[in-house]
């Protein structure tokens, strides 16, 4: 049994009140050793990727530490074991070395492409792993997996979101430029039903297919100059998003430009870059999965704490490390355990609910294992000199403080619902043991 500890009020509220506290101490009885693995990305494709990489290390980092404090109290021990790879391959080769050497319960990681070789590895050693750094849709639905669980936002949240935020402000007609191949067709698709399923008035006057290696904006531009829209939507990389407001802004058209949020693409290092340039055309809106100046739920505190231990702005990947390590700390501690068949059937209960800071309780998704939850937008600043002040939050969506709704009602808002939804489990539902 663990030992008698005095726990101070923020101790007890970090473990989420006197009564999680009870089944917390309920449930690590037994003196398990909780001990999580995530898989880094150690070569970095670009300048803003190796900002992302950074920021999930970070988050990570900054949970194992402050929940191994709690852990301890408890007489327990809470680790997070980092490796890293350079692709698929080295990731799925370190993903087995946690499982199986290391004896992880759960497996944290994603960025750089990584996330569906790992969901191979932990579906077939059946280990939950938790998505942090890919909103691809095909991973949520035709490739998604039993034991896959996400963290990041879903492509069509990200959609959704933004062209709820800028229809809403009267902005109708759209130009959309996407890359070749499966994914950025796939991109495309989603982005016209988001605009013209979803908003009365919205149309789209141009589209474009560009190489994503080597992509030429000159017959892009000229489209613009002919079409004129109101707004273009790049859902492309960081690097062709960063080439094209370069070229875009001696145009001097007052299109508002917005990029698809990649997690490289959410870091105020990226921001900067955008404002750099292109002065006027790179300060436009972005959508992120975490803002550093959220203010209320908790999250003052949060990102405080983070400010405070970097010395920097808690960037959006630094957000979704900290809070894996969270919620399968929970997911562990009240679960019954760490064997992962409980963990996993802890996650995906619909009545499991995380506290994500976000100010509202939200679960993952039964059809698909998508974590619900509310998107915000900023405003890149033109002027602002320091990281702080770079951006600045300007929406939220869903808007949780709406009264008389269901939160799951409310958060499902955006986001693919149960019957648009092509992923499978295999037959079994939520408590199946199925893998």
């Amino acid at each position: 049994m663990p030992k008698s500890v005095s726990l101070t009020r923020r101790q007890v509220l970090a473990l989420g009140g006197s009564a999680l506290f009870l089944r917390t101490l309920e449930a690590w009885a037994q003196g398990e050793a909780l001990r999580i693995g995530a898989v880094l990305l150690s070569r970095p494709g670009s300048e803003w990727e190796a900002r992302a990489a950074e920021a999930l290390r970070m988050g990570l980092e900054m949970a194992r530490d402050e929940y191994g404090e709690n852990a301890a109290l408890l007489g327990q021990r809470l680790d997070v074991v980092l490796r890293e790879a350079r692709d698929r391959e080295v990731a799925s080769q370190e993903a087995e070395r946690l499982i199986r050497q290391e004896e992880v319960y759960a497996l944290v990681g994603g960025l750089g492409g990584q996330a569906e070789a790992l969901m191979g590895v932990a579906e077939r050693l059946r280990v939950p792993f938790l998505n942090v750094g890919d909103p691809s849709d095909r991973l949520r639905n035709e490739g998604c997996r039993r034991y896959a669980f996400h963290l990041e936002a879903s492509a069509a949240m990200y959609l959704d979101a933004l062209a709820a935020w800028f229809v809403q402000a009267g902005f109708r007609s759209w130009f959309l430029v996407y890359p070749e191949g499966r994914e950025g067709q796939a991109l495309y698709q989603r982005a016209r039903k988001s605009l013209l399923e979803r908003h009365f008035g919205a149309r789209e006057v141009g589209r474009a297919v560009v190489a994503p290696a080597r992509p030429d904006f000159r017959p892009v531009l000229e489209a613009l100059r002919r079409t004129r829209p109101q707004a273009v939507l790049l859902l492309l990389g960081a690097e062709a998003q960063l080439s094209f407001l370069a070229q875009y802004e001696p145009l001097g058209l007052p299109a508002q430009v917005t990029g698809f949020p990649y997690p490289e693409t959410q870091t105020r290092a990226f921001f900067a870059a955008s404002r750099a340039r292109a002065r006027r055309a790179g300060a436009g809106y972005r959508a992120v999965l975490w803002e550093a100046k959220l203010d209320a739920y908790g999250a003052r505190e949060l990102n405080a704490r983070f400010l405070e231990r970097y010395r920097r702005p808690m960037d959006p990947s630094a957000w979704a490390g900290y809070q894996s390590v969270k919620i399968l700390y929970e997911a562990a501690a009240f679960g019954g355990g760490p064997e992962p068949a409980r963990v996993r059937a802890y996650l995906e209960n619909p009545q499991t609910v995380f506290d994500v800071h976000k100010g509202i309780g939200v679960s993952f998704r039964p059809w698909d294992h998508q974590l619900r939850q509310s998107l915000y937008l900023v405003k890149v600043s033109p002027e602002a000199q320091g990281a702080w002040d770079l951006a600045t939050l300007v929406g939220e969506l869903p808007a949780i403080y709406r009264p008389g709704t269901d939160p799951v009602e409310r958060l499902d808002q955006i986001g693919d619902l149960r019957r648009e939804s092509r992923c499978r489990f295999g037959g079994g539902g939520w408590g199946a043991t199925a893998g």
